[in-house]
């Protein structure tokens, strides 16, 4: 009994963690929106993922190594959460793609599995790390492929938005020390 009790309680959990946070990503809701009791379930479940201390990020020479290692048994469902335009210009291949608002919706959470890893992507990473944290607060095993497409190929077509020191580098004033310090 108490095992189903478990399972009932984690599915209301991830049922009202996807309600609220479609919501909030429809923006049709904002946290002050969510009842107490949802916002403590969401609460639990980011502070359940962000104090597992698993490793956010895999490098796309640890992907190629995984993908290319003979052993089928243990590759990794990849997604790219970039737009189907881009996906159709180049995407690693076996990924599938799923852009990223499109994410949370429950037809397309059905078409992920949850006893297997999901290596996310996007173009730089930053966008597929946000989808990677959402994932691991529904219970999926994701990690996200650190800088994204731009780490995966130097092609600028399908690798768009890489980072420049030239253009995208600066060198602004920072403070040191454990204060934060001011203008």
């Amino acid at each position: 009994m108490n095992k189903i009790i478990r399972i009932a309680r984690k599915r209301a959990v991830l049922f009202a963690f996807m309600l609220g946070f479609s919501l909030l990503l429809a923006g049709v809701a904002s946290a002050s929106d969510l009842t107490a009791s949802e916002f403590e379930l969401m609460s639990e479940a980011a502070d359940a993922y962000l104090s597992s201390g698993k490793s956010p990020n895999i490098t796309a020479q640890d992907l190629f190594n995984v993908l290319n290692d003979g052993d089928s048994g243990n590759d990794p469902l990849v997604l790219s959460v970039r737009s189907a335009s881009q996906y159709a210009k180049g995407h690693i291949a076996s990924a599938i793609n799923i852009a990223w608002r499109a994410v949370a919706k429950q037809e397309n959470l059905a078409k992920l599995p949850k006893n297997r890893q999901i290596v996310v992507y996007c173009y730089t990473g930053h966008t597929g790390s946000q989808v990677t944290a959402l994932l691991n607060i529904l219970g999926y095993d994701a990690i996200n492929l650190k800088f994204g497409m731009t780490a995966w190929t130097l092609n600028t077509d399908i690798a768009p938005g890489r980072y420049q020191e030239v253009k995208d580098g600066k060198d602004y004033p920072y403070v040191t020390g454990d204060e934060p310090g001011s203008w």
